[in-house]
């Protein structure tokens, strides 16, 4: 991320939590002309103490303020990553190689699981996690046409609350463990055209009654979280009390991470459920969000 683009993401982190930039510059310690010159692109050396700064008063979380240090580094994605060379072949440059393994992967495991952009996006999800989530039909049969249609915040957050109507208790840390995952994976991206896009929709209180709510929870919740793994523990609506963690692993990408996301039972009862998932839905895996284009019907 070139120094540009960065002073877009700060301006954005900004502008999200509703202050100028002279609210910023006092929230950071700062001169409000530094928050210009940042957020301009024309600060070309950010000390190590302005950043720590910057992300105490952007109310960040552990894994967001790892991700906005990496984005002032200055390096773009494709710099960041492993460059090919004659001694060393990678396929960091080829999505489609990438897509394919992932997919394959994907279809593999034998828990729910599915794999999702820096965006949110569900790129594929095995039979599995269909199954467990219930996912209307219509849902699916309209998604492409609709902004966002295959996005994890539809499922959690959309007006059809599909992923509420299975939590019968315990939706608050269901919600803010949905939620933080989103905006964790996608702060390097918040700046870009199609996350604005994404918003611009999820922040519809018709559409998203519940979205901004949680979206602003996330930043003050009393625990903070070090690791890319969510424990859940409630009771379904058909599978009865389940507990389970949500793992995630990370493909690094110079067109964005990728994130593959298991569950993984945690008691006898949980274990049992997701071996009759597998029994009943069998294995392989379903394509859904185009990557990495990103299109915006």
């Amino acid at each position: 991320m070139n120094r540009k683009e960065f002073g877009e993401l700060v301006a954005t982190l900004r502008q999200d939590l509703g202050w100028t930039q002279f609210h910023l510059a006092e929230y950071a310690d700062l001169d409000e002309a530094v928050v210009s010159q940042i957020e301009r692109g024309v600060k070309k050396y950010f000390e190590p103490e302005l950043l720590f700064h910057l992300a105490n008063a952007l109310q960040l979380t552990s894994l967001e303020r790892h991700e906005f240090v990496l984005a002032a580094s200055g390096l773009d994605e494709k710099q960041i990553v492993r460059q090919p060379s004659a001694m060393m072949a990678t396929d960091v440059f080829h999505p489609a190689k990438i897509l394919e393994r992932m997919l394959a992967l994907t279809a593999d495991i034998r828990v729910p699981a599915f794999l999702n952009d820096v965006y949110g996006d569900v790129i594929a999800a095995n039979r599995m996690m269909l199954a467990f989530y219930n996912v209307p039909p219509s849902m699916l049969e309209t998604a492409a046409t609709v902004p966002g249609g295959y996005n994890t915040t539809r499922l959690n957050f959309g007006r059809d609350l599909v992923g509420r109507k299975h939590v019968l208790d315990n939706w608050d840390h269901y919600a803010l463990n949905s939620m933080r995952a989103f905006r964790e994976n996608s702060l390097l991206h918040r700046a870009k055209p199609y996350f604005k896009y994404l918003m611009k929709n999820f922040r519809n209180p018709t559409e998203y009654p519940f979205f901004d709510r949680y979206w602003k929870l996330v930043s003050s919740t009393e625990q903070d979280k070090e690791m890319r793994v969510d424990h859940f523990s409630y009771r379904h609506s058909e599978f009865g009390p389940l507990k389970y963690i949500a793992s995630m692993t990370i493909t690094v990408t110079s067109f964005g991470n990728l994130f593959l996301v298991q569950n993984l039972p945690l008691d006898e009862h949980t274990d049992e459920v997701f071996t009759q998932l597998k029994l009943k839905a069998g294995t392989g895996a379903v394509r859904f969000a185009p990557w990495p284009e990103k299109p915006m019907p």
